[in-house]
């Protein structure tokens, strides 16, 4: 019997050490999108300044040819840091779903499903409560395919 108990608090432990681990893994990587996030919002404003500034300059060739140059080059730069980003995240999704410590049920849902419902004008409550998953897991897949 006593065996049996510590058997079951020993399981018990595991469980809630294995939890910690992840809400800690969790975390980290939240923080880490959210200095991502933070430092391409930068470079959008960065690049609007850039726009506006192309605007209200004199209208010299040189001028001109130096800043389109320099926001082609920031384009690319965004471009590629947002693939980056992409590609994290696509990793990180993966490597939660292989751990399955989460329940998944993304992998029963079609992304393409939410995003037409959200398309057709339901809104992200309605969608999470017909398909059985969280606001968040709704959320998450409309702001991947750059629809909110």
């Amino acid at each position: 019997m006593n065996e049996m108990l510590l058997i079951n608090v020993g399981i018990v432990v595991l469980f809630v050490l294995i939890f910690i681990f992840f809400y800690v893994k969790d975390s980290e990587t939240q923080r880490r999108l959210a200095r991502c996030e933070k430092s391409l919002d930068g470079l959008n404003k960065d690049i609007f300044k850039l726009q506006k500034m192309l605007k209200n300059a004199p209208k010299s060739a040189e001028v001109e040819f130096d800043f389109r140059k320099s926001l082609d080059d920031i384009y690319a730069i965004i471009e590629k840091d947002r693939e980056y980003v992409d590609n994290k995240l696509t990793i990180l999704e993966e490597r939660l779903k292989e751990n399955s410590l989460y329940p998944s049920s993304s992998s029963n849902i079609d992304d393409r499903r939410i995003i037409a419902l959200f398309k057709d004008g339901w809104s992200i409550e309605n969608i999470a409560r017909e398909l059985m998953i969280t606001k968040s897991e709704v959320e998450f897949t409309l702001k991947l395919a750059d629809i909110k």
